[in-house]
Formats: structure tokens, C-alpha cells, sequence
């Protein structure tokens, strides 16, 4: 007996879609014009509450890891700019030459014709 299609719960949609801010607010957005929360400066004995507080939510069963395991189990992506990457990487990529690490295969979007740019498409992980 066939299943009918299942459509994904608004929920997971609207999940999808603030993902990507939530992580510029917290790591910085890769201009450079959003900061985040600056986590290499921050320290235990400097300021102990904001220390604590972002450790558990960064933690493995923290809020911020559960919601990329939800997004993990649903096979969501998201575009990261190939523009965005290290020199010698970028330079490969653009030259459609794979690097040797697997963590570039099967990730490479390629353009349609006029399009924007190439593109990694990376699960939330």
C-alpha cells in the first residue's frame, strides 16, 4: 500500500528558514558586519554567567545542537558561497577541480546559466 505524500510541518519550514540567521548571530556573518557573540573572547573567569549560559546552549544536547539534528533528519541544505572560502580552495572549485577532501564532493552547485555563483550546499552540521 502507497503512502501519500507527506508534506513537512510549517514548523520545520520556519526552522529551516531562521537557521541560517541564528548562526550569523552567533559565529558572525562572513562580511564581517555582523560580530556574533565573539565566543573566542569569551571567558569562564572574566564573566562566568554569560560563559555558563553559552556553553550550554552550544553544548551537544544544547538547544542549538538539537535543532541541527532536527534539521539533519529532515536532509535540509543550505547554500554556502563557494566566493567565501580559503584562496587555494576557492581557486579549485572555480576551475572545476574538485579538492581532495570528500567534504567538497557531491556538495558543488553549479550555477544555471546567469547565475549568481557557485555554491557548497552543507547540511546544517
Amino acid at each position: 500500500m502507497a503512502f501519500p505524500h507527506l508534506q513537512q510541518p510549517s514548523f520545520l519550514l520556519e526552522l529551516h528558514a531562521v537557521f541560517p540567521w541564528l548562526v550569523e548571530s552567533i559565529f558572525g556573518s562572513l562580511d564581517g558586519v555582523l560580530v556574533g557573540w565573539n565566543l573566542r573572547c569569551l571567558q569562564g573567569r572574566v564573566n562566568p554567567v554569560e560563559y555558563s549560559t553559552a556553553m550550554e546552549f552550544l553544548d551537544p544536547s544544547g538547544p542549538m545542537m538539537k535543532l541541527v539534528y532536527k534539521l539533519q533528519a529532515e536532509d535540509y541544505n543550505f547554500d554556502f558561497p563557494v566566493s567565501c572560502l580559503p584562496g587555494p580552495v576557492k581557486a579549485s572549485i572555480q576551475e572545476n577541480v574538485l579538492p581532495d577532501s570528500p567534504l567538497y564532493h557531491n556538495k558543488v552547485q553549479f550555477p544555471p546559466t546567469g547565475g549568481l555563483g557557485l555554491n557548497l550546499a552543507l547540511n546544517p552540521f
